[in-house]
């Protein structure tokens, strides 16, 4: 019995169409990747806005406080402080890098998934009377509002929160009715493009709006004019 096998051209044939089937194939695979995060972190920025404003709703407050009672303030609050990208873009606008190092910052769980607003973070220490949200009563913290802890894009990195904006945080004052708050992802890239300036605002030309591909939802535009 003489056993068959394939012949070398047969086998060169077959490598040369698996090829060229990769070759059309995974560039579009990618793009369809691509997109799909795209949608996702859309999506995600709408859940993260909408429980900010949720927490608002019951609290009346923003998330920005990180001292003990109502005052003090953060400049960014984001979804996982380990993953904040710290680079910028070749076309970023001004002050785009703040969106990655501006302090005082604290995570946003400290708000939407703990009720620890204080200068205090994580499970511990939560619910402290005159230093937390209240429990009880018309204006109590009826979290969680997000399923998760880390809030991270899908491509690993943190969404971020220009929380300096948010009207009453003292760290911008007046100058924070002239701008608008985002949740923002750095996009593919992973660099921050978008102006986080307290001289770039929503009248500005071209403004503050998400640049480059960065991807951000608009929580609030401040109302001085």
């Amino acid at each position: 019995m003489k056993g068959k096998g394939f012949t070398i051209i047969e086998v060169l044939v077959v490598l040369a169409i698996v090829s060229i089937l990769a070759a059309i194939l995974v560039p579009a695979v990618i793009k369809n990747m691509k997109d799909a995060y795209i949608a996702r972190t859309k999506n995600e920025t709408i859940v993260i806005s909408s429980a900010i404003l949720t927490l608002h709703k019951d609290t009346g407050k923003w998330p920005f406080t990180n001292l003990p009672g109502p005052s003090g303030g953060v400049n960014r609050t984001v979804g996982d402080i380990s993953h904040i990208p710290k680079e910028t873009a070749p076309e970023a606008r001004p002050g785009a890098i703040n969106w990655g190092i501006l302090g005082e910052v604290k995570p946003l769980s400290d708000y939407l998934f703990y009720n620890n607003p204080d200068e205090n973070s994580g499970p511990l220490y939560q619910n402290e009377p005159g230093e937390d949200y209240p429990v009880k009563g018309k204006f109590a913290w009826n979290g969680p509002y997000i399923d998760y802890e880390i809030l991270d894009d899908p491509w690993g990195n943190s969404y971020v929160i220009n929380a300096r904006y948010f009207p009453g945080n003292p760290l911008a004052g007046e100058m924070a009715l002239e701008h608008r708050v985002y949740v923002l992802s750095a996009g593919p890239d992973g660099m921050w493009s978008t102006a986080f300036s307290d001289t770039i605002n929503r009248m500005t030309s071209p403004g503050d709006s998400p640049y480059g591909d960065d991807i951000g939802f608009i929580i609030l535009t401040n109302g001085k004019y």
